[in-house]
């Protein structure tokens, strides 16, 4: 879990963007493979639920063989709220949280969507995971 005291890497201010949707999409294609990353802003957990059943209507994500996410949310008491889920690429969901916590993020969920190429990546995948997050973390600091 994070700690409040834990110091971040890149020393980054709290980040609450604004209330709009963000997608990158298929911005890492590795041997057929395609992950796209997609962002929203949530300031609950029933938001959270909301926001990966609204992605889900479009027949992208969907059709898609994995939609990995982790949010974080800043509650009322000032408390962070935070969690995982790997949509059954194991270890995905937990990459996800860590680039959120190491850019102090709230009131986000950071969904990354894979396409399976049909040519496994083993652990190259946590790799490109996490390399769509930092992806998307430079594209927000422009």
């Amino acid at each position: 879990m994070f700690n409040e005291n834990q110091i971040t890497f890149d020393m980054w201010d709290e980040i609450e963007l604004p209330k709009k949707l963000i997608i990158l999409k298929d911005i890492i294609i590795d041997r057929k493979s395609k992950y796209t990353i997609v962002w929203g802003y949530v300031k609950s957990y029933e938001e959270v639920g909301d926001f990966i059943n609204y992605i889900k209507k479009d027949k992208y994500f969907r059709d898609a063989t994995h939609n990995s996410f982790a949010y974080r949310i800043r509650l009322e008491n000032g408390s962070i709220l935070e969690w995982k889920n790997d949509d059954g690429e194991t270890g995905a969901g937990m990459c996800i949280l860590r680039e959120i916590q190491r850019k102090n993020g709230v009131n986000m969920v950071l969904v990354v969507t894979r396409y399976f190429g049909w040519i496994k990546l083993q652990t190259d995948r946590y790799k490109n995971v996490i390399d769509a997050c930092k992806m998307f973390f430079e594209e927000i600091k422009k």
